[in-house]
């Protein structure tokens, strides 16, 4: 899926005009992984909730494959993101009350597809991302690490084209982030989906083939050279 984003920009009206995002214009190639990093207040997750259609935007446009997406109605928006779209989270947001297994399905039931369909897809996924054995286990009975594998399990059910990840490794020590990193990059490799991470990790957005920071509302490409050079001047420094 090739999305082009075009003259986005967002502000709010609270005691006062509040610009968030400032005319951010570029595009992500299908089948891509683009990491937007940036510290927290920069408006990472409000840009992220506005391409996955959850928040609208005060000017701009987003086509996905040509199309404008925000011409949609909200029915229609819905319906896109049930097909198209899985999103990734820093808390997860598993279901208390389901197991594991099913947490994987919601997304296909409510897609409507035929639960025994959904069921065997889930499973399939599940043993992806080494959660085989855990599919009758409830949240609160696996760890931080398979609550993250969980996420992104969910997220991939349904083939989804387009996969948003809000600080996917927020809550994560340094040992599971990079165990979750290396199933999402070895997932991508095989699914092929369309990956955009916004994240203030920076080793996780270096690893990233596109990056970008964004910073007082805009969006700056970095430059693979200058940036590694920029990093390790850092480290020099502070050791």
């Amino acid at each position: 899926m090739n999305i082009s984003i075009q003259s986005l920009s967002k502000h709010f009206k609270k005691q006062g005009k509040i610009q968030v995002l400032q005319e951010l214009s570029f595009d992500i190639e299908s089948g891509g992984i683009s990491a937007i990093e940036g510290a927290s207040g920069e408006g990472k997750s409000t840009f992220l909730y506005i391409v996955g259609t959850l928040d609208e935007p005060s000017t701009g446009k987003i086509l996905y494959d040509g199309k404008e997406i925000l011409q949609m109605n909200q029915n229609q928006r819905a319906k896109f993101r049930a097909k198209n779209l899985g999103f990734i989270f820093q808390h997860h947001y598993l279901l208390p009350d389901f197991t594991v297994l099913e947490n994987t399905m919601m997304p296909l039931l409510i897609r409507r597809e035929n639960r025994s369909s959904a069921q065997k897809e889930s499973k399939k996924i599940l043993d992806m991302v080494g959660l085989g054995d855990r599919l009758s286990h409830y949240p609160d009975e696996i760890s931080g690490g398979e609550m993250a594998r969980a996420g992104v399990a969910r997220a991939l059910a349904g083939n989804k084209s387009l996969i948003l990840a809000d600080e996917p490794t927020g809550n994560l020590d340094r040992k599971n982030v990079r165990m979750l990193r290396d199933l999402i990059w070895e997932l991508h490799e095989k699914m092929k989906f369309t990956l955009v991470i916004v994240t203030h990790d920076r080793e996780l957005a270096r690893s990233a083939p596109k990056r970008y920071t964004l910073s007082e509302g805009r969006l700056h490409e970095r430059n693979p050279l200058q940036k590694e050079e920029k990093e390790r001047k850092e480290k020099k420094r502070e050791s």
